[in-house]
């Protein structure tokens, strides 16, 4: 359970995904706390890169906009992004707890999920992805768990202290992360520091961590760093990735599947 400034604090986070930019003294009416309180919460949201503070209040960081939407790029790279989905899909197992990201490619994984398991009732998927909730709601069989926070729209996904809180209490034995860069140097990277925030707390849920991302990753950057390459299980990309790079990151002991 948050407390009261937690839940404040989320709130905020929910007016600056709607409107972009917040004052104190408008924050301080709405919740009925001083202003001294309203910038200590700002002072705490900026420290975790959830916002920017400027004179009298805040606006979302500038970073987190993305150039494509969401509907976008699950066009882009499909067929590289459907081989993935399968090679991963075929890792789930009966009685799995798994833990599915935001990405695009995450989805594809949903997609080629044996549909004897999808059926058998004893599956379980936590997420906070909006078209994962879509892509497996049908499935009356599949125990699915949605996680609580602040719903943003531009990129279809749930995020924010409540989210993280929600994964504290849950464990699975499998996550599908997805990455908008991965490189030896800053490791698997997201575009968001939101939904950054959202993924470290799931890898520290799950046992395995099996890291889906098409070749065009390689090399990019994101803006906000989830975890470093030597922390994942498994990594699961197409056959455009270089093989200096699969090499480096086998050295590593992640183990590396072409598709």
């Amino acid at each position: 359970m948050l407390d009261a400034a937690e839940q404040r604090k989320m709130a905020i986070l929910g007016e600056l995904a709607r409107t972009r930019s917040v004052t104190v003294s408008d924050l301080s009416g709405r919740f009925g706390v001083s202003r001294v309180s309203i910038r200590h919460d700002l002072e705490d949201l900026e420290g975790r890169g959830l916002l920017r503070r400027i004179r009298g209040g805040a606006i979302t960081v500038p970073q987190t906009m993305q150039a494509w939407s969401y509907s976008e790029k699950m066009q882009m790279r499909r067929e590289q992004k459907a081989r993935i989905g399968r090679a991963a899909g075929a890792m789930v197992r009966d009685g799995d707890v798994i833990i599915m990201d935001s990405g695009t490619t995450v989805v594809q994984v949903a997609r080629h999920m044996p549909q004897e398991i999808l059926a058998g009732g004893n599956l379980t998927v936590i997420t906070s992805s909006m078209p994962i909730v879509r892509e497996l709601g049908a499935w009356k069989a599949v125990h699915l768990i949605v996680l609580g926070g602040v719903y943003l729209p531009q990129h279809d996904v749930v995020v924010g202290p409540q989210a993280v809180a929600n994964l504290a209490q849950l464990h699975a034995n499998r996550m599908f992360l997805g990455a908008d860069g991965l490189s030896v140097q800053s490791g698997a990277t997201t575009g968001t520091v939101l939904d950054a925030e959202v993924d470290r707390a799931s890898v520290m849920a799950s046992e395995q961590v099996v890291c889906v991302a098409d070749s065009s990753k390689i090399g990019r950057q994101g803006l906000a760093a989830v975890v470093p390459l030597s922390e994942l299980d498994v990594l699961i990309t197409d056959d455009g990735a270089p093989d200096d790079f699969v090499e480096r990151v086998r050295g590593l002991g992640v183990e590396v599947r072409v598709v």
